[in-house]
């Protein structure tokens, strides 16, 4: 029975994205509950300290592609990885929380979510769990 509803919500949720609807979608099992994906941006929350995502974002921002802009203070990285236009921002949520996003879009301005995914998968690998 719990499969089937996994199923539904994988299918609502491919569903969502393929028709290019602007809402956030609530999927999968964070660190902080789930992650949110839009038509070019991947989100979460963490219970890290802001220093150590930016780290991890920036070491696979230069691992994937060039970084073209990087302010720790701030908690901004611009890269471009395969062509895509990447911004990830780690922004302080809370004593204790972090939201990290991860926004890529291509040459043209359309949204690039494959790209930013995988830039967040990897940041998110490298996190301490």
């Amino acid at each position: 029975m719990r499969r089937g509803w996994s199923v539904v919500l994988a299918g609502i949720c491919a569903g969502s994205l393929a028709l290019g609807g602007c809402a956030a979608i609530l999927v999968g099992a964070g660190m902080a509950g789930g992650y949110a994906i839009s038509k070019d941006s991947v989100s979460n929350h963490f219970d890290l300290p802001r220093n150590d995502v930016y780290r991890a974002a920036r070491a696979v921002a230069a691992e994937s592609g060039l970084i073209t802009l990087e302010d720790e203070h701030r908690g901004l990285i611009k890269a471009t990885v395969e062509g895509a236009k990447v911004t990830i921002e780690v922004s302080k949520v809370s004593d204790h929380t972090v939201k990290l996003k991860v926004k890529a879009r291509n040459d043209l301005m359309m949204p690039a979510i494959d790209v930013a995914q995988a830039i967040y998968n990897k940041i998110f690998e490298r996190l301490p769990h």
